[in-house]
């Protein structure tokens, strides 16, 4: 490439008839400086060119690596998402069969209840039955021991007393005890 300098130091032959020597000087001279202020300016984009290319070249390596990153970011999203996904699915169908078990062990839980209440209240029944024939054969008798005691000495009623106690049958003493059970006073 031809370089101010080229121009500068370039001699040429003098021969007759040529052009005037001080116009050509003087014409080369605005030449070197027009094609000095060129050269140095072609220099300057050449340079300026090169360090354009190398950020250009920076930042494809960059935009290739954000890219990557990207890719990976997506999948493990993806990943993330598919295992949020199956972890929320095991924690309702944990929960779904924890609540199904809880139903059957209510519904257990009450027919048990349910069977407990039934058989209270057929003891009820049945205590509150010989309940009412105790009361009726103790007032029965109430009646029956007033007007003997009417008509009776002290040795009468000893032996009254006597078959008081005798008076006293088991089944009367498994009402009482019943009662006691209930708790009913």
């Amino acid at each position: 490439m031809l370089t101010p300098i080229d121009i500068e130091t370039a001699e040429f032959k003098k021969v007759a008839l040529g052009y005037a020597p001080d116009a050509v000087d003087e014409f080369l001279n605005k030449v070197i400086e027009e094609f000095e202020v060129l050269y140095k300016e072609n220099t300057f984009l050449r340079e300026k060119l090169k360090n354009t290319e190398e950020t250009i070249k920076h930042y494809k390596s960059m935009e290739d690596s954000i890219k990557s990153s990207i890719l990976l970011a997506e999948k493990a999203s993806s990943a993330a998402k598919t295992n949020a996904a199956e972890q929320a699915e095991n924690i309702i169908k944990a929960a779904q069969a924890k609540a199904d078990e809880k139903i059957v062990e209510a519904a257990n839980e009450k027919a048990k209840l349910e069977s407990a209440i039934t058989q209270l209240k057929s003891r009820y029944a049945m205590l509150t039955s010989g309940i009412r024939g105790l009361i009726n054969d103790e007032l029965e008798y109430l009646n029956n021991s007033e007007e003997l005691l009417n008509d009776m000495t002290a040795d009468e009623a000893e032996i009254a007393a006597a078959k008081e106690k005798q008076h006293k049958t088991p089944e009367k003493q498994y009402v009482k005890s019943g009662v006691k059970q209930l708790n009913i006073k």
